[in-house]
């Protein structure tokens, strides 16, 4: 197993922090990340995946160190490579975190040292955890554990890591926005979920994780109700990344 970690702490004062999970399923050939922090819209700027990897940036985020890893993961570049070529180009990498898994279990994760307290990551097998302005150095532990504790599939495992990440303390700033994407080859809706201002993000992507599954449940029905018969491919929505 993998063992490589970070924890450092340090004084400062507001600035964007948060917590999340990036992962890989290789029997499922799926790949997700979950986040949450304590400022609106996570979802539009840390979590990235693709069919070949997930990547997180966050920490005075760099929303194109997301874009651009997954899309050189695409093209064949290993995860590592990518995220150290995308820093080395960075002249404000000292600020960034950034951390992800390929399809080949190749990690990466990387914190800045102008990253606040308390601010640290670690790597895995098939997830790599990172957090800034955290509470304490328990969260990204407990996320670990979690997700390897948990069983089933991709994303309630990444849903459940995120509960016991906000449940260890979380952001110590308070709890704003939380957000869900998995890349898989069989795309579901509550595989791109995004809470983007509430006093409980990460319950409230809860909820609407539970109903997505339960509209995935009842979908075939009531479109047999209202329709009759119908092509199947037409439940067939894919999912926008």
């Amino acid at each position: 197993m993998k063992g490589n970690s970070k924890q450092v702490g340090r004084t400062g004062g507001f600035v964007p922090g948060t917590f999340s999970i990036a992962a890989h399923d290789p029997d499922a050939d799926e790949f997700g990340v979950a986040v949450s922090t304590a400022l609106v819209g996570v979802g539009a700027l840390c979590p990235f995946v693709s069919e070949n990897a997930a990547v997180a940036t966050q920490s005075f985020v760099k929303v194109s160190h997301g874009a651009n890893a997954v899309d050189l993961a695409d093209r064949g570049v290993s995860v590592p490579t990518a995220c150290d070529a995308l820093l080395e180009d960075d002249e404000h990498a000292s600020y960034r975190q950034l951390h992800g898994i390929d399809g080949d279990g190749r990690t990466f994760a990387f914190s800045g040292d102008d990253c606040v307290d308390w601010n640290g990551h670690l790597e895995r097998d098939d997830h790599t955890v990172a957090g800034n302005m955290l509470a304490n150095g328990d969260v990204i532990e407990d996320i670990s554990e979690t997700f390897q504790e948990t069983e089933g599939e991709l994303a309630e495992r990444l849903m459940t890591a995120l509960e016991a990440g906000q449940g260890a303390g979380g952001d110590k700033r308070g709890k704003i926005s939380a957000a869900l994407l998995v890349h898989s080859p069989d795309p579901k809706l509550y595989h791109n979920l995004r809470i983007d201002n509430s006093e409980d993000p990460v319950g409230d992507l809860r909820e609407a994780f539970e109903l997505g599954k339960q509209t995935e449940t009842d979908l075939p029905a009531s479109t047999d109700e209202m329709l009759g018969e119908y092509p199947d491919e037409i439940l067939d929505f894919g999912l926008k990344y």
